[in-house]
């Protein structure tokens, strides 16, 4: 068995949905220290830390990330395979983070031991980044970010599962609450009260054509924004005095998030002119959407790298889900970003999980292909 895929076993069999990062991120650091290479773990809370290493001098700095934690399996009584127990099946590892994203945690980290060897030659620095929480608000990126280590980044890549694809622009992710303050009464005199679901119904149907007017990117398309979570009242005989909604919008970098809470703070601020419930805006998570230049130099050397390994030429493309990369563009620096890594990205958060073990493998010399020309 290759070195990298008993490796990537050993991470499939440590629980981290959304916790216990921690254990993995040690492992990862022996692993590195069997080569010689320093890390350090960044701790976020108990039992959670980031991982930080870098190898190579210069002012040219290329991050590699990726997360530590999966989400949960589910039932594992619909897992043909033990969710927390790598099982090899032919060319494919089965297991939760197979796909999404400890194969590309394993291959960034070869990848990374062998640019280290030679790191003597290279014409910059090489940033391991792995972090913590990327399933639960990009916690780890976040903090890394805070922490000044996206600040000198010149090129990122994110090893986030792609089928090996190269994409170069990906959406935001904004989630936010509206809250709902009424007035609570016997519902034998509603008149006397103040039903928070009016304040709710308001914004609700308002919010279906909010956007309309948004320009749509040229390739990652319109603003989509759905509202996902509606609460409210307690029981049938009140008038409820309380409640909320919760909803996702993905923007892009035409419209981007500053864009998209300026348009929901100003429908609130119009309809408690218009409604008794007064309506509050809370926005609980806000990943910016990310874009480089597909004739660009990152992108550019992703394709030679794709090429020399896969013999086939690369495919270039967008997805609509957010990344670390999110986090991490809010540092000085605008910076290029690609995301490409082995797994199948339809099989993530699935039943079953799994990567072709080839594919992990190459991905390995195309990481390091793709760093060295990009620091020629």
């Amino acid at each position: 068995m290759h070195p990298a895929i008993k490796f990537l076993s050993n991470l499939i069999d440590i629980n981290t949905a959304n916790d216990n990062e921690n254990e993995l991120a040690q492992l990862i650091a022996d692993q590195l220290a069997h080569h010689n290479i320093s890390s350090k773990l960044v701790s976020y809370s108990k039992n959670r830390s980031s991982l930080i290493a870098e190898i190579g001098q210069g002012e040219t700095v290329v991050g590699l990330t990726g997360h530590l934690d999966t989400v949960l399996p589910g039932d594992p009584a619909k897992w043909q395979y033990r969710p927390y127990k790598a099982t090899i099946v032919d060319n494919r590892l089965y297991g939760r983070g197979a796909a999404d994203m400890k194969s590309g945690i394993a291959a960034l980290v070869f990848a990374f031991i062998n640019l280290a060897k030679s790191a003597d030659t290279l014409n910059g620095r090489v940033r391991l980044m792995l972090t913590v929480g990327e399933e639960n608000g990009a916690q780890g990126a976040h903090q890394l970010t805070q922490l000044h280590y996206a600040d000198d980044l010149t090129a990122l890549i994110v090893a986030e599962p792609t089928d090996a694809h190269i994409i170069y622009a990906h959406n935001g992710s904004l989630n936010y609450t509206v809250t709902a303050e009424g007035k609570q009464v016997h519902s034998s005199m509603p008149a006397a009260g103040i039903n928070a679901i009016d304040g709710l119904v308001a914004f609700y149907n308002e919010e279906k054509t909010l956007f309309d007017q948004a320009p749509v990117h040229s390739t990652l398309g319109p603003v989509v924004h759905s509202i996902t979570v509606i609460a409210s009242g307690h029981q049938v005989n009140s008038i409820p005095g309380e409640g909320f909604l919760r909803g996702n919008i993905r923007p892009i970098p035409n419209f981007d998030n500053d864009a998209v809470t300026l348009k929901l703070q100003t429908l609130l601020t119009n309809l408690n002119q218009q409604t008794n419930a007064q309506l509050t805006l809370t926005i609980d998570n806000s990943f910016w959407p990310v874009e480089s230049d597909p004739n660009g130099s990152l992108v550019a050397a992703a394709k030679l790298a794709y090429q020399n390994n896969f013999k086939q030429e690369p495919t270039l493309g967008v997805i609509h889900g957010a990344t670390d990369a999110s986090e991490f563009v809010k540092g000085l620096h605008q910076f290029e970003t690609i995301v490409m890594g082995p797994g199948p990205w339809e099989k993530a958060h699935m039943v079953d999980e799994y990567v072709e073990t080839d594919q992990v493998i190459t991905m390995i010399k195309t990481y390091d292909d793709l760093v060295t020309t990009y620091l020629q």
